[in-house]
């Protein structure tokens, strides 16, 4: 069995979306805590099955970037403060991975993931039931592992 998990970092909670098999199977927003007690189990760890972590690579933004940028220089510290936290998220994460010796690929941010397009979203994975941003940009990057 094949399970991919793909990650949107969050500082909060990171979108999460497990394909088994290359079939999305499940979506949620789990924060690092949760991940380990919910995904990073001990089945997981001593089975025979192959895991991947599929991450969305935060860390290879600039901090305040020609998208994003404002005239407005306190609104640029904000959204720089706010890349910088999704970036150490991303840091925890990946660090955690390495604990455990579970295999990750990082993947750059890309313009036309599935975040904002749910049809495009549904139509290729076939999810029909809840979704948001957070979730189906991670289901993209699992997708690109799955």
């Amino acid at each position: 069995m094949k399970t991919t998990v793909g990650i949107d970092p969050d500082t909060e909670k990171h979108g999460v979306a497990i394909y088994v098999d290359g079939k999305l199977a499940d979506l949620r927003k789990y924060n690092l805590v949760e991940i380990i007690e919910n995904i990073i189990t001990p089945d997981l760890l001593n089975a025979a099955n192959e895991t991947v972590f599929s991450i969305e690579n935060v860390c290879a933004n600039d901090f305040v970037y020609s998208r994003n940028m404002t005239k407005n220089s306190k609104v640029n510290m904000s959204i720089a403060r706010n890349i910088g936290a999704c970036q150490q998220a991303q840091t925890e994460l990946m660090r955690m991975l390495d604990h455990f010796g579970i295999k990750y690929v990082l993947h750059k941010p890309q313009s036309g993931n599935w975040a904002k397009d749910k049809n495009k979203f549904q139509r290729v994975t076939g999810w029909e039931r809840a979704s948001n941003e957070d979730t189906r940009s991670a289901a993209y990057f699992g997708y690109l592992a799955a």
